[in-house]
């Protein structure tokens, strides 16, 4: 069996895990208020110009790949 951890490293813990969600909360709230700036500044067709062109150097576009079919 495991020996119980002392309370001081069980209050520790806590407190990493706490500053951890705290951070991961913070952070993800500030990329969704930065994205939609951004998005508002730039412009939704400049935004999706930007999105296709990174689908397409990924390879990840929904049209057919025509060298692939000349094969």
């Amino acid at each position: 069996m495991s020996k119980p951890l002392p309370r001081r490293k069980a209050a520790s813990r806590r407190k990493r895990i706490v500053l951890f969600a705290s951070g991961a909360a913070l952070g993800s709230a500030l990329g969704i208020l930065v994205g939609s700036a951004l998005t508002f500044w730039l412009g939704e067709g400049t935004v999706r110009a930007v999105q296709r062109g990174i689908r397409r150097i990924s390879g990840d576009d929904s049209r057919p790949n025509f060298d692939l079919l000349l094969q």
